[in-house]
């Protein structure tokens, strides 16, 4: 197999995954977001959106060493600067923050990875130290209980100068 048959059967393999994972989303934008099915975009959606609000930070490395993953299947044989596993795990790793590294995607599965990862990778690495779901209910109960013991002290000061006033 010649070098241009081998880059036209992986991008028609790129392609074709592409156009499946588009299909199956938009299939599922079109079947509205409680779509029936388990793979419906609505709930696909929701489970990511738990799955980060649990842990994010289990969310974040699941989506950089998945994310690596990925983009070294869809990328390797195709771009020189992808030659290992570890290759991609460093440019996906730079897709959460600044997107600084001197690899670039050349494949439309490369591409779609990177684009995901670095459309939400900023706002998974800003949530690791958010804390849990859990976390931030409990430290939004503390605050509140801390408040009200304000509101208390406040209205025990304010009692006590009326008092004196008359």
């Amino acid at each position: 197999m010649n070098e241009t048959s081998r880059t036209t059967s992986a991008g028609s393999q790129d392609g074709a995954a592409l156009v499946a994972l588009l299909l199956s989303v938009g299939g599922g934008v079109l079947a509205g977001e409680a779509g029936e099915g388990a793979l419906s975009y609505g709930a696909i959606k929701r489970e990511i959106k738990e799955a980060v609000a649990k842990d994010p930070f289990d969310a974040t490395v699941a989506t950089v060493f998945g994310g690596a993953f990925l983009f070294y299947l869809a990328e390797k044989g195709q771009n020189p600067k992808v030659e290992s596993y570890w290759d991609a795990l460093v440019f996906i790793s730079t897709c959460l923050s600044v997107g600084y590294h001197d690899v670039f995607a050349r494949t439309p599965g490369g591409k779609a990875i990177a684009t995901a990862v670095m459309t939400i990778g900023p706002a998974l690495s800003g949530a690791i130290f958010e804390g849990s779901a859990a976390e931030k209910a409990k430290a939004e109960k503390d605050a509140l209980a801390v408040q009200q013991a304000i509101v208390g002290t406040l209205g025990e000061i304010l009692a006590e100068l009326r008092a004196k006033k008359a």
